[in-house]
């Protein structure tokens, strides 16, 4: 495990694999019991050559099962509260005709049932006919992102970065992201098909354009393990 003099100094490292944690680094790479057969049903049944994604799929009864299948995974190992509910999800691909990037950023914006009134809940817009905010810093904080990969994800396909340890600096100013990466690196991470990347939304992250476009599909879900909220999310499963 990393000494925090270590995670403060700049870096890039690829693949650390099983040095990350959540705590020290706001990531880590683990397995899962996700079938294959479930992992071909996401496959076939979310994604378009032509689109690089689809939002709001907690409905889809594919994705519902493997919420809560993962659910009862990071439960049992420690990594999700009991009452934790899946709030999100949504499933990214890059393909040779939608190869994209994303520059530094944190997860802020989620999807609510109704425009948010609530003292802290701020930034109300609408996606798709559906309302999503800014919730508070404590709220952000309750999250935990895990990226299901149904497909290997090596060098060439775009990995996802993060800058490690950037979780606990809370909300950061867009005028301070590139500060906050040279004071602590970034690491490039790699996962097999059926693994989970586990990650704190309010950790910094990016990805870059795939050099050898192919297939990196990926179903991103999102849970929350605070307490009941004065605004209701848009799905709880």
């Amino acid at each position: 495990m990393a000494s925090h003099s270590d995670i403060a100094a700049p870096h890039r490292d690829a693949n650390p694999g099983g040095s990350l944690t959540l705590e020290n680094h706001g990531c880590c790479i683990i397995p899962t019991r996700i079938s294959g057969e479930i992992l071909s049903t996401l496959r076939d049944t979310l994604f378009r050559d032509e689109t690089p994604g689809e939002r709001c799929l907690l409905d889809h009864p594919t994705v519902c099962e493997t919420a809560l299948a993962l659910k009862h995974e990071l439960t049992s190992t420690g990594h999700l509260a009991a009452a934790s509910v899946a709030i999100q999800a949504i499933a990214f691909n890059k393909t040779a005709t939608t190869n994209w990037k994303v520059a530094w950023h944190q997860d802020l914006m989620f999807p609510f049932t109704r425009k948010v009134t609530a003292e802290g809940f701020d930034l109300p817009t609408i996606k798709q006919g559906i309302h999503y905010a800014r919730p508070p810093e404590s709220v952000l904080s309750a999250l935990l992102a895990v990226r299901l990969h149904l497909d290997d994800c090596d060098a060439t396909n775009g990995p996802l970065r993060i800058s490690p340890g950037t979780h606990r600096s809370g909300i950061i100013k867009t005028s301070e992201i590139s500060g906050r990466i040279a004071d602590h690196g970034e690491i490039t991470c790699f996962a097999n098909q059926g693994e989970a990347l586990l990650m704190r939304p309010l950790t910094l992250h990016s990805s870059s354009l795939a050099t050898a476009p192919k297939y990196r599909r990926i179903l991103h879900l999102v849970y929350h393990s605070g307490d009941a909220l004065p605004e209701q999310w848009h799905r709880a499963i």
